[in-house]
């Protein structure tokens, strides 16, 4: 579960429904995850593919309209099923073991520094909380900024807006492209290294026909 929040949130920085659909490359660097990963996006629904995660390949499914979600663990060919509830439930344990607590009272600050990512010139913005404290490289001159921009917008109304800390990103003048973020003496760093509009098949959300499914027990009430 530990990568798979982990990887859903980086994402959620990023992708959000929209009318094409889209595959983004990505690299995600923490003490407990350090891997490329693929997004791919489809109406409401967006998979990760991580080839290499705790367990081996994983891939994430998650509907981001309803908050279901699917984990595949393709070495056990094993799909584990996990509702709503219990990923809201997985987001806020996340936050508060991480010491977030609330709505973020933080605000976005230029450093008037300027780097390049990949290709992209970007300026330099940052926020800090006194818990947590993120860097975030913002490329205005992206070519698929609009695209980008919306798909920041649109996430934060779905079920991963959830996994969100900090301060609104929507009044930025670009993209995220790459984040640092600091808590508890951990960091974690996503960088996006491609971004393509293509069809996308439907058949990537959907459990493979030879895998065992499962669903996820539901946590006991809090006390029991």
């Amino acid at each position: 579960m530990k990568a798979l929040l982990t990887a859903l949130a980086a994402s959620a920085i990023f992708i959000a429904t929209a009318s094409a659909d889209w595959v983004i490359e990505s690299k995600i660097e923490s003490p407990q995850l350090n891997s490329a990963t693929t997004t791919k996006v489809k109406g409401d629904k967006l998979r990760v593919d991580i080839p290499s995660g705790p367990v081996g390949a994983m891939s994430s499914i998650v509907d981001t309209k309803t908050g279901d979600a699917i984990q595949l663990v393709h070495s056990q060919k094993m799909a584990v099923k996990t509702g709503s509830e219990q990923l809201k439930a997985a987001m806020e344990a996340a936050k508060q073991k991480a010491g977030i607590k609330g709505a973020s009272s933080a605000e976005l600050k230029p450093t008037g520094q300027s780097e390049k990512v990949g290709d992209y010139d970007c300026d330099v913005y940052t926020w800090s909380d006194g818990s947590t404290t993120s860097k975030l490289w913002v490329a205005k001159n992206h070519p698929q900024a609009a695209a980008l921009k919306a798909f920041e917008k649109q996430m934060k109304s779905g079920i991963l807006g959830g996994m969100q800390v900090g301060p609104d990103t929507s009044t930025l003048p670009g993209p995220t492209i790459k984040t640092e973020t600091t808590t508890q003496g951990m960091t974690v760093t996503n960088t996006i290294t491609s971004i393509k509009e293509q069809d996308v098949d439907a058949k990537e959300f959907e459990v493979p026909a030879d895998y065992q499914t499962m669903q996820l027990p539901a946590a006991p009430p809090s006390g029991k």
